[in-house]
């Protein structure tokens, strides 16, 4: 199963399954080498387990993909998009919208082909302007051309129909950009409203939800400004205790649904629909 179905109002959303792995303790950002083992045990994990997820919103003519996977770029660990799809019942002509929270690679790397050509032909992708900014400006990447490269080559092929909105943009259809700089320049989360319900798509704040959750503080040798990643991991993980939002993001566990819950520590996340 590829797929977990959530209604949000008259909004569906479906989470959808590209992939899993385990990381390795080298790639989180920690002051206390026994605070990850501490946090395994604490949560009943042997191992720091994430997966590889996108999300399809549907709701009247629009067929929204939020994020792409990673395609074929990690092997077996990822690359099942296709077959979430599949099981949801949409084809690739039928994705209007693709909405990129980031350019990294696990998030575009489904927008294209083994030949490099786009795998959803009709579909705009919208993108915030200080994404854009910071992967097409190639100063930023003189000593390493190579991770601009994917990006570059997305943004080329849709480039069409490419929407540059602001970092915190009315998107439609009950669609919104929450604003969370610091994973990258422009990394972003989606706010999906509908009748009295919410439900948030928190992007990358969270690598694994069992260390960064109860303690905010660790990050992710990917986030490209860590303090300001925490910085906008802890609004994030705000916002959702103190409004009681149902969420998920781009590495929670299936079937990566759950809310966030204040403790004396600071965090806990709770599994589940309904809180």
């Amino acid at each position: 199963m590829y797929s977990v179905k959530k209604d949000v109002g008259d909004v569906e959303l479906f989470i959808l399954k590209d992939g899993e792995t385990e990381f390795g303790k080298e790639t989180f950002i920690v002051n206390d080498s026994n605070e990850i083992q501490r946090l395994l045990k604490l949560n009943d994990r042997q191992a720091i387990e994430t997966n590889f997820n996108a999300f399809l919103v549907r709701t009247g003519e629009r067929n929204i993909l939020i994020d792409a996977g990673a395609g074929n770029l990690f092997g077996p660990a990822a690359g099942n998009l296709k077959f979430a799809l599949k099981e949801v019942g949409v084809k690739n002509d039928e994705i209007t919208d693709i909405i990129a929270t980031h350019l990294h690679p696990d998030h575009i790397g489904g927008l294209l082909s083994e030949n490099g050509n786009p795998v959803f032909e009709n579909a705009g992708l919208i993108l915030t302007q200080k994404e854009h900014e910071f992967w097409t400006n190639f100063e930023n990447f003189k000593n390493n051309l190579e991770d601009q490269k994917l990006p570059l080559q997305v943004l080329s092929k849709y480039t069409d129909k490419l929407t540059l909105i602001s970092n915190d943009a009315d998107i439609g259809s009950g669609l919104s950009a929450i604003d969370l700089p610091g994973h990258t320049a422009g990394h972003i989360g989606v706010l999906i409203s509908s009748g009295n319900e919410q439900f948030a798509i928190a992007g990358d704040i969270i690598h694994a939800q069992y260390l960064q959750i109860n303690n905010p503080d660790i990050g992710v040798v990917f986030d490209q400004d860590p303090d300001l990643a925490k910085k906008s991991r802890k609004k994030m993980l705000d916002i959702l205790a103190d409004e009681k939002i149902a969420f998920s993001g781009g590495h929670i566990l299936n079937p990566a649904i759950g809310f966030i819950e204040r403790i004396e520590s600071g965090y806990v996340w709770v599994q589940g629909e309904t809180n």
